[in-house]
C-alpha cells in the first residue's frame, strides 16, 4: 500500500494459504534496504525483497518445513550479508492434543545480484509450550524473543538459541488462549501486551520495578491483535466487536468520560452474557455434533460450538487431520472458579479473621456446588482452629456464593471486604485509558448459506489404504489388452506416489512430480471403465496434495477430470446403477475444488459436464454414491459463489435442476440431502446480477415449497436450511 494514498501498489503471489503474520528483517547497515517476511498458514514463511530497482517485488527465499500455520519476527542482522528472523509454528494434531509448535531461529545470507539467500537453521525449541503458539515477537532493548500460546502463557527467550528465560502466565484460575503478544514502554515502564480470546487484554510489567499482577483490562469480545504505538508505551487492541482501540498510560490523553462510560457499559454488558452461558433457545440453533463433517474449518485452532446432547460443545479445528477435536462444555464463566491446596472447587470464596491485636489474617475456603454448606464451614473452622461461633456465618456466606466480597468474620456485617480486582487496574501496573471506538457495519447474516469451503472424501489417505489401490492396479494393468503401465510406472512410481500421499502432514512441503502423475493420465485417459476406477480412486487421493493440484497443472486435471466424467457419462442409461465409476468420479470432483488452484481451475471449466454427469447419477440406489453426488453439486455451488468470474443464471439454475432431482427421487438419507439444499440455497445467493435472476426463476418454479417439503422428513438441520432458502427467496 501506499504510504502517503493508502492506494494498493503491489499484490505478492506465493503463498498457497492465508497469510498471517508479517514483520520486517533489517539490515546491519542502514543505508541497506528492508527485506519483508511473510508466515502463512501453508506451513512456510517467504523473504520478500519489496524495493527492487524496477519498483516491483520478488521472493528471494522460502523458509518450509513448519508445522502448520507460522508466525514471524524480524531480528538484528549479524553481518551486512546475513540476517537473521524468527518463526514460530502451531504444530500438528497428534490424537486429541497438538504437538511439534517450534520455535526456528534462521540465518539468512544474501547471495548478491542471484535474487536469492541461503537459509539456515541455527536453533530451534520444540514443545516447551503446553499448546499452539499463536504470535511471536522481538524487543531490541532487551534482545529477546517473546511468544504467546493457546496454553495461556508468554515466554521470554533468548535471542541467540531461543531458549525460555522466563514465563509469564495469565492471571486467574484458567488461562484462555492468547492470540497475540507485543512489548511497550522502556525502562521501568517496559510491559507485555497481550490480547486473549477470553475477552482481556493483559498487561504485565516487566520493567526495573517488577510489581504485582498484570493489569487486566476487559473488552467486549475476543481481542485478535495488539500493536504498540510508536514509543510512547501506548498500544492499539482490534477486537472481534469489530471496533480498534487505543490505550494510553497518560493521563491528559484519556478518553472523555462519556466514551469511557459507553466502553466500560459494554464490556460488563458483554460479561454478562458470558457468565451465563448459551441458552436452551441458543443451544437448539447450533449444528448437531453428529453432523460435524458438514461443518469446514476454515484454519487450524479456530473454535466452533457444537449441540451434544443438549449441551453447547466447544471444538477445535486438525486442519492437517480435516477433523474437529472436541474441548469440553461451553458454560457460563465463572470466576471463582479454581484450585486451593491441590483440589478444583467451583467456588474459591476469600474470608477475613479477625486476630488478637487488631490485625487480620486472609484466607480462602474452597467449596463445590451440590456440598452441604454448614459441613463446608465445619471444616474450614477445624482446620483453621477457628471459634465455634463462626459456624453459622460461613456457612450463610458460601450459600450467597459468587459473585460478593467475602466477609470478616468478628466484625459482624459492617467489616471490611477483601480486596477486589477491576479490569481497569492492577497491582503496580499502569493504568491504560481508552480512545473512542469505531461504530461496525452489520449486515445480516446466515448460519448455513452461502456454502464456504469445500467438502472432501479424504479415507484411504493412509498406507494401508493406498496399498490397496496400488494392488488393484498392478493387477488391472497386468489384464488390460493395450496401454500398459511401465515396469518402473506400475512398480517404483506408483510407489513413490503413494508413500508422499501417505504423510499428510508433510504435504505443505513435499512435492510430486509430472513423471509421478503420469500413470493416471495413461489409465484414466486410455483403460476402459471396468479397468480404470482404481486409478479414479488415486486420482481423488493426488488431487488433495497442494503440489499435486497447483495452478501450473490446470492443463493436466482438466484431461484428468475430463476422463473420468466421460467414462462416467459413457455408461448411459447405467449411470444410475453402476457404482465404482460414478462414486469415485463424484469424488473425485469434490476434492478438485479443495485440492489446489490447478484442479479447482480445470473444475470451473468443466462444470457444465460435471452437472451432467451429477444429474445422470443422482438417482442411484447406492447412498455412498448419493453421498458424493450430493458433495459435488455442494462445492461446486460453492466455488460458483466464491469465484471471481460471475457464473450465468442458466449454469446456476442447472444446479437447481439436479438438486431438483435429488428432491423428487425420495431416496436421499438426512447428510446428502442437507448438502444438496445447502447447494440450492448458494446459488440463490450468487454475487451480482446471477443470484437475483436464479431466486427469482426459483420462484417461478415454486422451488420454496419443494424445499419446505423435502426438509420436514429431514430432521432440524434440514429444517434449519429450508428456513434460511425460504428467507432469501422472500427478499
Amino acid at each position: 500500500m501506499d504510504g502517503n494514498t493508502h492506494e494498493l501498489k503491489e499484490v505478492l503471489e506465493g503463498h498457497s494459504n492465508a497469510v498471517t503474520s508479517l514483520s520486517w528483517i533489517l539490515p546491519q547497515n542502514e543505508s541497506a534496504k528492508p527485506w519483508l517476511v511473510s508466515g502463512s498458514w501453508d506451513g512456510t514463511a517467504k523473504i520478500w525483497d519489496i524495493f527492487q530497482n524496477n519498483n516491483s517485488s520478488i521472493c528471494i527465499g522460502t523458509l518450509a518445513g513448519h508445522e502448520n500455520t507460522v508466525s514471524v519476527a524480524g531480528l538484528p542482522a549479524e553481518s551486512d550479508s546475513i540476517r537473521k528472523v524468527v518463526t514460530v509454528s502451531a504444530g500438528i494434531a497428534e490424537g486429541n492434543s497438538i504437538r511439534g509448535h517450534t520455535v526456528r531461529i534462521w540465518t539468512l545470507s544474501d547471495n548478491g545480484a542471484n535474487n536469492d539467500i541461503t537459509s539456515k537453521i541455527v536453533a530451534q525449541v520444540s514443545n516447551d509450550h503446553s499448546g499452539p503458539m499463536r504470535d511471536v515477537c522481538y524487543d531490541a532493548d532487551t534482545h529477546s524473543i517473546y511468544t504467546c500460546s493457546n496454553d495461556g502463557t508468554v515466554k521470554i527467550r533468548s535471542a541467540e538459541d531461543g531458549k525460555c528465560i522466563e514465563t509469564l502466565v495469565y492471571p486467574g484460575y484458567e488461562q484462555p488462549m492468547l492470540l497475540s503478544v507485543c512489548v511497550v514502554g522502556s525502562g521501568a515502564t517496559k510491559a507485555v501486551v497481550v490480547g486473549a480470546e477470553d475477552g482481556n487484554v493483559a498487561i504485565f510489567n516487566i520493567g526495573q520495578q517488577k510489581q504485582g499482577e498484570a493489569q487486566v483490562i476487559g473488552h467486549p469480545g475476543c481481542v485478535w491483535n495488539v500493536i504498540p504505538l510508536g514509543s510512547t508505551g501506548d498500544f492499539v487492541s482490534s477486537c472481534h466487536d469489530g471496533n480498534i482501540r487505543i490505550f494510553t498510560r497518560h493521563a491528559s490523553l484519556a478518553a472523555s468520560p462519556e466514551v469511557l462510560k459507553a466502553f466500560n457499559d459494554a464490556v460488563t454488558e458483554a460479561k454478562a452474557v458470558r457468565s451465563t452461558g448459551p441458552s436452551a433457545e441458543e443451544i437448539a440453533k447450533l449444528p448437531k455434533w453428529e453432523m460435524n463433517a458438514l461443518t469446514q474449518g476454515r484454519s487450524e485452532g479456530q473454535v466452533q460450538v457444537f449441540q451434544k446432547d443438549g449441551k453447547a460443545i466447544a471444538a477445535q479445528w486438525s486442519a492437517s487431520s480435516r477433523t474437529w477435536i472436541e474441548v469440553g462444555e461451553v458454560t457460563g464463566t465463572n470466576e471463582n472458579a479454581g484450585t486451593l491446596n491441590g483440589k478444583q472447587y467451583d467456588h474459591i470464596l476469600p474470608i477475613e479473621v479477625d486476630v488478637p491485636g487488631g490485625g487480620v489474617q486472609k484466607l480462602q475456603i474452597g467449596y463445590n456446588n451440590g456440598e452441604n454448606p454448614f459441613v463446608t464451614a465445619q471444616e474450614f473452622i477445624d482446620e483453621h482452629m477457628l471459634d465455634q461461633n463462626y459456624l453459622p456465618q460461613i456457612a450463610d456466606y458460601i450459600r450467597q456464593r459468587a459473585g460478593q466480597s467475602g466477609p470478616t468474620i468478628g466484625m459482624g456485617a459492617g467489616g471490611s471486604t477483601a480486596a477486589t480486582n477491576s479490569s481497569s487496574g492492577g497491582m503496580g501496573a499502569p493504568s491504560y485509558a481508552s480512545e473512542p471506538a469505531v461504530p461496525m457495519d452489520i449486515t445480516p447474516t446466515y448460519d448455513y448459506l452461502p456454502m464456504k469451503g469445500y467438502k472432501t472424501f479424504e479415507i484411504g489417505i493412509d498406507k494401508k489404504g493406498l496399498s490397496k489401490v496400488i494392488q488393484k492396479i498392478r493387477e488391472f494393468n497386468d489384464s488390460v489388452s493395450s496401454n500398459q503401465l511401465s515396469t518402473g510406472e506400475a512398480g517404483e512410481t506408483l510407489d513413490s506416489l503413494a508413500n508422499t500421499l501417505s504423510v499428510t502432514n508433510r504435504y505443505h512441503s513435499s512435492t510430486i512430480s509430472m513423471a509421478e502423475l503420469a500413470p493416471l493420465h495413461t489409465m484414466i485417459r486410455q483403460w476402459d471403465a471396468t479397468h480404470a476406477f482404481p486409478a479414479i480412486d488415486l486420482a481423488r487421493i493426488a488431487v488433495l496434495h497442494p503440489d499435486a493440484a497447483k495452478s501450473e497443472r490446470r492443463a493436466y486435471w482438466e484431461e484428468i477430470l475430463g476422463g473420468a466424467l466421460d467414462m462416467c457419462l459413457g455408461l448411459g442409461d447405467a449411470a444410475a446403477k453402476e457404482v465404482a465409476v460414478p462414486m469415485l468420479t463424484m469424488r473425485l470432483i469434490a476434492n478438485s475444488y479443495k485440492g489446489g488452484p490447478g484442479s479447482a481451475g480445470a473444475a470451473g471449466i468443466l462444470i457444465d459436464k460435471i452437472l451432467d454427469c451429477a444429474e445422470a447419477c443422482a438417482t442411484s440406489g447406492n447412498k455412498n454414491v448419493r453421498l458424493s453426488v450430493a458433495t459435488a453439486i455442494l462445492n461446486t455451488s460453492s466455488y460458483m459463489h466464491a469465484s471471481s468470474t460471475p457464473f450465468p443464471s442458466s449454469v446456476a439454475m442447472r444446479v437447481v435442476d439436479v438438486v431438483g432431482t435429488i428432491a423428487g427421487c425420495g431416496k436421499y438419507e438426512t447428510e446428502p440431502m442437507v448438502r444438496s439444499l445447502v447447494a440450492l440455497g448458494t446459488v440463490l445467493l450468487l454475487p451480482g446480477g446471477s443470484g437475483s435472476e436464479v431466486k427469482e426463476l426459483a420462484k417461478e418454479r415454486s422451488i420454496g415449497s419443494m424445499v419446505e417439503r423435502v426438509a420436514a422428513g429431514h430432521g432440524e438441520m434440514a429444517s434449519a436450511v429450508s428456513k434460511e432458502i425460504m428467507s432469501v427467496l422472500s427478499s
